[in-house]
């Protein structure tokens, strides 16, 4: 059973107590009438359990009434869950309740200015959303989060009959001292990338958190004439794709964006990430080969030699030779060894941390007047690769199509149509767009992206321009 105690029997003791560490609700307010409200005699279960913290009375609530609650008021199903989840759901309600932001604006209601309703319909959406999310993003990863040694400590005092404090009376503070906590929702953004380049949080004079977009950051003019391939190729959400009837081989740049709406001073999730996160098969049907980074580059070399007898143009060679070095700088940056030396699998695609870092975008907006919020936009960028060798046909094969290349004669030097020669395309995964070549890539990018904002190495906290960091495969001194 968990008893909520009345005002009385908890003045005497919290008069010089300090915040509880427990799972018990616990805010701060002034001694002050409570604003008028409705009656709540007709009203829920839970509406009744967040009246008697707001009046000081005392309520016992057994676990079964837990399990109502989120049955009936917040809507969920406790038998379509595991069983694990729906045993542990009632006991993050707990947990919830007392960790809920709106504590902080005790004083603001006890003084008139936030009505029951409102304070009320802010609370019971704050616990949903955090029940929900338990269930949607893998409870275990939440219960994480809680610091889980310390929950199951909490779960255990419960079950034996835990104390929800009342709203605690402490004229010497003004405020609780409640734990500044991430926004506890997960905000879908379906837009332009523009848009996610370009928006900030804040707060209104109600105290809600609003979102705002802010100019976008346009692309410099002498940046536009100089950019190299090699960094338009590390560019976020940029692909490259090299298609050959012997070789063909792809490298996306997946970036991972974690976005945060957080208190300032709040500390962030860890932005830590395994160098290879995922290694997939490319198509099951196929067969798998391992090929040595030695053998690859004396492959590439003569691939290349070959090449110079189709494309006459030194910037079309110079271009598959800048998307063929980068593909094998990512063999070599992976370091998957065989028998001592970097090798790479066909007909497989891994994903890795190009640069083996992480990366921070802080944005704040300037304020006019003092808030009582000081809401900040986090962005933690974990730069990616995936990278997959396709295909790489047989000796055999391999030498009949170079011996081809090196013979082949075009009518007026126009390869125009020729479907057996080498193509190079790009794309870009966040559009899920196709081009054929880097002009269309960079048009893209100034339209429908914008310039990329500078970015923090996570460890020296130097600020970057995406340029540069693109320019050395996401690698800067204090990490190499």
């Amino acid at each position: 059973m968990m008893v909520l105690p009345g005002a009385d029997a908890q003045e005497q003791s919290t008069s010089n107590s300090t915040a509880s560490t427990s799972l018990s609700v616990e805010v701060e307010a002034p001694k002050k009438k409570s604003a008028k409200r409705p009656d709540t005699k007709e009203k829920n279960g839970l509406r009744k359990c967040f009246s008697a913290l707001v009046d000081r009375k005392q309520a016992s609530l057994e676990l079964e009434v837990l399990q109502l609650m989120i049955r009936k008021e917040l809507n969920i199903n406790l038998d379509a869950l595991e069983p694990e989840l729906a045993r542990i759901l009632p006991y993050m309600l707990v947990y919830y309740t007392k960790n809920w932001p709106g504590w902080q604006k005790s004083v603001e209601y006890y003084s008139g200015k936030i009505q029951f309703k409102t304070w009320y319909e802010k609370f019971h959406m704050y616990l949903k959303v955090k029940l929900n999310e338990a269930i949607t993003t893998n409870f275990r990863v939440v219960m994480a989060e809680m610091k889980r040694e310390e929950v199951e400590k909490k779960i255990a005092e419960t079950r034996k009959g835990y104390v929800l404090e009342k709203l605690a009376d402490r004229s010497s503070q003004t405020d609780m001292l409640a734990p500044k906590v991430v926004a506890p929702f997960i905000i879908e953004v379906g837009s332009k990338p523009v848009f996610l380049n370009t928006i900030v949080f804040t707060d209104n004079a109600d105290g809600d958190i609003v979102l705002k977009q802010h100019k976008a950051l346009e692309w410099d003019q002498e940046l536009e004439e100089t950019i190299t391939l090699k960094q338009l190729i590390a560019w976020p959400h940029i692909g490259v794709h090299l298609k050959s009837p012997i070789f063909s081989f792809s490298r996306r740049n997946l970036h991972e964006f974690r976005r945060h709406v957080s208190l300032i001073g709040t500390p962030l999730p860890s932005a830590s990430s395994p160098f290879i996160e995922d290694k997939k098969i490319i198509d099951p049907h196929k067969s798998r080969s391992a090929y040595p980074l030695d053998d690859l580059k004396q492959f590439t070399t003569d691939y290349l030699d070959a090449l110079k007898n189709v494309y006459s143009t030194p910037a079309i060679l110079e271009s598959f030779k800048i998307v063929i070095d980068e593909f094998l700088d990512d063999i070599k940056e992976l370091n998957i060894l065989r028998n001592g030396k970097p090798i790479i699998v066909s007909n497989t695609s891994v994903v890795f941390n190009i640069g083996n870092q992480s990366y921070i975008r802080n944005k704040k907006l300037s304020k006019t007047q003092a808030s009582r919020w000081d809401v900040g936009y986090t962005e933690l960028i974990i730069p990616k690769i995936d990278v997959a060798l396709v295909s790489l046909a047989e000796d055999e094969r391999i030498n009949a199509y170079l011996k081809y290349l090196k013979t082949f004669k075009a009518e007026n030097g126009n390869t125009t149509g020729q479907l057996s020669f080498p193509q190079i395309n790009f794309s870009c995964s966040f559009c899920r767009e196709n081009y054929d070549n880097v002009a269309q890539v960079l048009t893209h990018l100034k339209q429908e992206h914008k310039m990329e904002q500078p970015m923090l190495c996570g460890l020296c906290k130097k600020s970057f321009p995406v340029f540069m960091l693109s320019a050395s495969r996401w690698h800067h001194e204090c990490c190499r």
